[in-house]
């Protein structure tokens, strides 16, 4: 179907013509049959208007007389195309009356009939062959004399009233068809011009513009769940653009500090001599190298898996350890400041979380990363690890400069950087990374600035 406009006016002419074949068939079938009713009624009250002359004795009949009045309205003449005047009328020639008695001798007849008798001289109609034209016959039987009384008319005089009434058919009909072709045309066009709207508003647009479709006229109701449908893929369509814009930044974001840990570790390697230690320092290199491409891969999952976290892998994490292997990956940058790092947990305890894994560490390097970014060299950063009667806490304090009231609600924004970090590298993506990852997990984010200084990072699981 290449045409929706094209089928449905096809479709639709198709149906009204084969509507128009049918009812033709019918209508000429029912007026055939009741124009032989109404001129068979003919025949029947003609013979009873002439019987009511001839019911009676017959030496009470002037046949001569009444033989002679029927010869003389023989010569009444017509000219071509003119079929009645004052005198008469043209069809006079297309019927025909007979009378004959009880012996077959012809007492009476009509200058247009024959001079043998017309029809079996028996009651009913009849029809007969004569003369190139088909005769309808009715014969019935005068009362008071026995004479059979003969009326009939020509087939022909039938056929000229169906063929009137057919054209009359045909030209209304094709009339009717001609205006409804025009009105179908107009309405249809009238009808698709939404779809119009439609397909011009979409290839108007830029590729990158994903925003819903709104049609400047009302929608109508079988559009309604196509335009619904179409915004709905333009939905998943930016969602699934933004967030590959996400991992992008997200992946250049956590790449940062891999490769700044990658790079002191093969400065050190630098300045080692003995092989062994060279051997140790480049086995440490390809593990860090590992984990970051771990990390790009579980950054693309969560990009992926980010509309339904139920889709999330997740296994029994023990925090304690967790946090110790990310601290671990964290102490050369700390130490490259003058910084400490410390966790503090009870070693008495210990504590699982159901999550992933990876992300988990992801969020902990942010949050470590961040209080290493914004604690001055000789400061201190604490993780705490806790179980609590709230839930299990996991926490980054550190004794920096800490955030002003009015901007922490803002630090989980995107690129957000407050005025505070204009002298500190970064990208204003770790905090949003982390909480994205606490989302995933159930997990609420507290951010406050402690009495001492510093700012405080809590995840309650």
């Amino acid at each position: 179907m290449k045409s929706i406009r094209q089928y449905l006016l096809v479709g639709m002419f198709s149906a009204l013509i084969l509507a128009f074949i049918v009812s033709f068939v019918i209508s000429y079938r029912a007026t055939t049959e009741e124009v032989e009713e109404l001129y068979d009624a003919q025949l029947i009250q003609d013979a009873r208007f002439v019987e009511g002359f001839l019911n009676q004795a017959t030496h009470k009949l002037d046949w001569k007389h009444i033989n002679r009045a029927l010869a003389n309205a023989a010569k009444v003449s017509f000219a071509e195309g003119v079929e009645s005047s004052p005198e008469g009328h043209a069809y006079e020639h297309k019927m025909a009356i007979q009378v004959w008695d009880l012996h077959g001798n012809l007492l009476l007849s009509t200058p247009s009939a024959p001079q043998h008798a017309l029809s079996p001289l028996k009651k009913g109609f009849f029809r007969k062959r004569e003369k190139g034209y088909d005769w309808y016959i009715y014969t019935h039987q005068i009362p008071a004399n026995h004479y059979w009384l003969i009326t009939a008319e020509r087939s022909d005089v039938r056929e000229e009233m169906i063929e009137k009434i057919v054209v009359s058919l045909l030209t209304g009909n094709l009339m009717a068809i001609f205006m409804i072709g025009i009105l179908v045309s107009f309405i249809i066009k009238r009808g698709l011009a939404p779809l119009r709207s439609l397909s011009n508003a979409i290839s108007l647009r830029d590729l990158d513009y994903l925003k819903p479709v709104k049609l400047p006229e009302q929608v109508p109701n079988e559009l309604s769940p196509v335009i619904k449908a179409l915004n709905h893929l333009f939905d998943r369509l930016d969602d699934g653009i933004e967030r590959e814009r996400h991992f992008l930044a997200d992946a250049a974001h956590e790449l940062r500090t891999p490769m700044a840990v990658l790079k002191l570790q093969l400065q050190v390697t630098q300045q080692y001599t003995d092989p062994a230690q060279i051997h140790q320092a480049i086995n440490k290199a390809l593990l860090g190298v590992d984990r970051s491409t771990h990390v790009v891969e579980q950054l693309l999952t969560l990009a992926r898996l980010e509309p339904d976290k139920h889709l999330l892998e997740r296994i029994t994490v023990d925090l304690v350890k967790l946090a110790q292997e990310t601290i671990g990956l964290q102490v050369p940058l700390a130490l490259a400041h003058q910084q400490q790092l410390s966790l503090t947990y009870d070693e008495n305890t210990t504590i699982h979380c159901l999550g992933n894994k990876v992300l988990l560490g992801v969020l902990l390097r942010n949050l470590i990363d961040n209080a290493l970014r914004y604690t001055p060299e000789g400061g201190s950063v604490e993780v705490l690890v806790k179980q609590q009667e709230k839930g299990i806490l996991l926490a980054v304090y550190d004794t920096g400069c800490g955030v002003p009231e009015q901007d922490i609600p803002r630090l989980m924004q995107r690129f957000y950087r407050h005025e505070q970090s204009a002298d500190t590298q970064g990208t204003g993506l770790g905090l949003s990374i982390v909480q994205r990852i606490a989302e995933l997990h159930e997990a609420k984010i507290e951010i406050y600035n402690r009495d001492g200084g510093g700012l405080a990072v809590e995840v309650w699981f």
